[in-house]
């Protein structure tokens, strides 16, 4: 019986609270309408919100999600199966501090120079910049280290 429903994907859950994608059924209004009827009627649910244009499920459930899934698929409404995890857009960058600064301080240095205040404070700031920018190093040590 199972295999002749429609798949339906987790597109978000959160406790208490899950959206559910069915794609293959998308504007069709009478099968969002039997699905809203029918989760309702289910135990630990207490509100549906369908959305037939997009196939989009909204439903507010107190029970854990494999027991609406099952339960789900017992009263045959749809299969409940898992979307494809997306790539992690958590990309780790890596940065010094010091270089940071520096690039800032070269950059103040620079705009110094174009409202023509060359001497003291833009080469001042070339200095410290070009001190934390590990120009000055002599094989890896600066002089305080």
């Amino acid at each position: 019986m199972s295999v002749d429903l429609p798949a339906a994907e987790v597109a978000h859950t959160m406790p208490g609270r899950t959206r559910l994608r069915l794609p293959d059924r998308r504007g069709d209004a009478a099968f969002f309408a039997s699905v809203a009827s029918g989760l309702s009627s289910l135990p630990g649910v207490f509100d549906v919100e369908t959305r037939p244009l997009t196939g989009s499920v909204l439903i507010a459930h107190f029970n854990p999600l494999d027991e609406l899934g099952d339960a789900a698929r017992t009263a045959g409404l749809f299969n409940l199966r898992s979307a494809p995890v997306a790539p992690s857009l958590d990309l780790k960058v890596e940065f010094d501090p010091k270089l940071i600064v520096a690039l800032a301080l070269a950059g103040l240095a620079i705009w110094q120079i174009s409202r023509e205040k060359v001497v003291p404070p833009a080469l001042t700031l070339l200095w410290y910049a070009s001190n934390l920018g590990g120009l000055w190093r002599h094989n890896g040590m600066t002089d305080g280290e």
